[in-house]
């Protein structure tokens, strides 16, 4: 029995009997534990019960038992890296798979494959990979073990050679939809487009015949990858749902109650993220997070990232009453802790990104639920409730694109940190860059960049003689793939220059030797277009249909700045050439730019906490009067 609970992967090994049954089983042979010939046997029965019912605490203190009673049983210790594992202990567990990691312990795939995805939740993912392909030794028609394989080469920075990893799982499963389209996704990072017409022509294929199945595990990551694909807004929502039914498996909602009457108390708000530190998110939200209003609203930030002691750490922690390490909880016992604290407004800041928490929303912690910020579009979820925009990225004409009832920000749904360093530009010297001619730029991910963008920057390039384009050197893979690009259109790949990574203050103070930014699309920029404006460097972008593709015209409508806001790939190509042959008018935008920060709607952290906080009361008031939620326009 041993052998064959450990050697298969959990996909071949359908769970039976019912949630009563397992139920049934628990309260059985918990009410015996005191007996004295309760052993090892019953001591993993039980574990095996608290597994399935999703009792991670009760399951590794049976684990234990059993384990007191026979250290080296492999089915004890897995039952408690299990445990570990799903209580996201990886520490803990990477002891014990080092530990029993010898001998007949080596010969068990489920053993061998979990060793190697804690070593990759740990970040060590050089040291998970020989794991990985060990396990596939044992069981290599485990599509899952090719997935987790090429997400850590992925960190790694080997992008074809993670593509291949989810190409062979959907060979081995060609209705697993994530693994396709984590094959164009990983190819975009690397720009390698050959196969990409035809990858995407299937991909969508699929999508459209893809029925939603709450027990598939098909689409899960799908969306992020999605999001920077040329993907109609009704297949994005369809995709995006599929996971977040997904993730509501299981999830039984808590009981019901209003918003705190008005004036009873402050207003509560929690916030639920992984990236409360020196990420994105934080850079973004912080100030907004200081200048609201501490009499009216009370703010919590539910935790499941990581600690990094940074600046941004500590602000956007001292900026909130608040801050619960949720790291080590499970879905159910966050979603009790939310509802335990009488949450008013529950806010999602990570979407269908790595990392996040949808789950939580399921149970139904807290009155009102609203998806925010972290991710370019809906979350595909009925358990929330609004989605925060505003007029551009979120027309209301946009509603059946969301699961979500759309709330409009009065001007951009992006906050600013009016604190962030301004530093005194650099000299192009200084980036090996000529003193003379046009610099265009971009410091995008190469994942956004698709062949029909890049056709129009070479065009672009090659109307204006001497202009080159300076690009964010993501990977040498991409570079490599570029410069093949480049040259196969006929344009000399010494016009394209790469920057290397560098801190924010640094980044922050190249920006301005670009003449102006050319955006990518359908997956403009977002936080790279911010820093741009905040520089004083204007920003070309196209609008399409989706959120993604819209976030830079927002940006460029709150600066005074909609020309720049295109709808066609014509007019694109026509105003940046038009720019490049008008140092006038480029420099005027670009004063204005620099004169005008101080006094943009972007850049004002009191302003947009106010209208933030008023967007928070309209819902609240709705739910107040027992009304259902509905669109908010502006």
């Amino acid at each position: 029995m041993l052998t064959r609970h450990l050697r298969k992967p959990p996909a071949a090994e359908p769970v039976r009997g019912t949630a009563r049954t397992w139920q049934e089983a628990e309260s059985m042979l918990a009410s015996m534990v005191k007996h004295p010939r309760f052993g090892l046997d019953q001591w993993l029965a039980l574990g095996s019960a608290r597994l399935q019912l999703g009792d991670y605490d009760g399951l590794v203190e049976a684990a234990r038992q059993a384990q007191a009673i026979e250290p080296d049983n492999l089915q004890a210790v897995h039952l408690l890296t299990s445990g570990l594992m799903k209580q996201s202990r990886w520490k803990e567990a990477l002891a014990l798979f080092e530990q029993h990691g010898q001998g007949k312990a080596r010969e068990h795939y489920q053993f061998v494959s979990n060793h190697a995805t804690t070593l990759a939740e740990m970040g060590r993912h050089a040291d998970a990979v020989p794991i990985y392909l060990e396990a596939m030794v044992l069981c290599v028609q485990d599509p899952a073990i090719h997935m987790k394989l090429g997400l850590s080469l992925k960190e790694m920075k080997m992008f074809e050679e993670a593509a291949e990893s989810f190409l062979t799982a959907v060979t081995l499963q060609p209705d697993r939809f994530a693994a396709q389209v984590m094959v164009i996704h990983l190819r975009q990072f690397a720009c390698a487009w050959g196969q990409l017409e035809a990858d995407m022509a299937s991909m969508r294929s699929a999508l459209e015949a893809m029925e939603i199945d709450p027990a598939s595990t098909r689409g899960e990551g799908a969306a992020w990858a999605l999001a920077a694909l040329d993907i109609p807004p009704a297949l994005m929502l369809k995709a995006t749902r599929q996971v977040a039914e997904r993730c509501a498996l299981g999830a039984t909602p808590l009981p019901r109650r209003r918003v705190a009457a008005a004036g009873s108390r402050p207003l509560r708000i929690g916030y639920v993220s992984a990236d409360f530190h020196s990420h994105a998110t934080s850079l973004l939200l912080v100030e907004a997070l200081e200048a609201r209003d501490r009499s009216r609203f009370h703010v919590t930030l539910y935790s499941h990232g990581r600690n990094d002691g940074s600046a941004t750490q500590h602000r956007v922690r001292a900026a909130c009453e608040r801050f619960v390490d949720m790291r080590e909880m499970t879905l159910a016992e966050m979603a009790r802790r939310i509802h335990q604290d009488e949450i008013d407004v529950l806010v999602d800041l990570k979407g269908q990104t790595y990392e996040n928490r949808l789950g939580v929303f399921a149970y139904r912690p807290a009155p009102i639920q609203v998806s925010f910020l972290g991710f370019p579009g809906t979350s595909g979820a009925s358990y929330i409730d609004y989605f925060i925009g505003d007029r551009h990225v979120t027309p209301l004409e946009h509603a059946p694109h969301y699961a979500e009832h759309i709330a409009q920000m009065p001007g951009c749904y992006q906050p600013n940190d009016s604190q962030r360093p301004h530093p005194a530009p650099h000299e192009r010297v200084q980036w090996g860059l000529p003193r003379e001619g046009i610099v265009l730029g971009n410091f995008n991910q190469s994942f956004k960049l698709l062949p029909e963008t890049f056709d129009a920057w070479v065009r672009i390039l090659q109307a204006v003689p001497g202009s080159i384009l300076w690009l964010l050197a993501d990977n040498q893979q991409a570079i490599r793939n570029i410069e093949r690009e480049a040259a196969a259109r006929g344009l000399d790949p010494q016009r394209i220059r790469f920057a290397p990574r560098v801190g924010i203050e640094h980044h922050l103070a190249r920006l301005p030797v670009v003449d102006f930014m050319l955006d990518n699309w359908p997956c403009s920029a977002h936080t790279t277009a911010s820093d741009a404006l905040w520089m004083g460097v204007p920003v070309l972008t196209l609008m399409g249909e989706g959120f993604a593709s819209r976030v830079a015209g927002s940006l460029l409508h709150s600066v005074g700045l909609p020309e720049l806001a295109c709808t066609s790939v014509q007019q694109y190509e026509d105003t940046a050439v038009a720019l490049m042959r008008d140092p006038a008018r480029l420099q005027a935008m670009r004063r204005h730019l620099s004169e005008g920060r101080q006094g943009f709607v972007l850049f004002d952290g009191a302003r947009f906490a106010r209208d933030l906080e008023s967007l928070y009361e309209r819902m609240a008031e709705r739910d107040r009067q027992g009304l259902p939620p509905a669109a908010l326009a502006a």
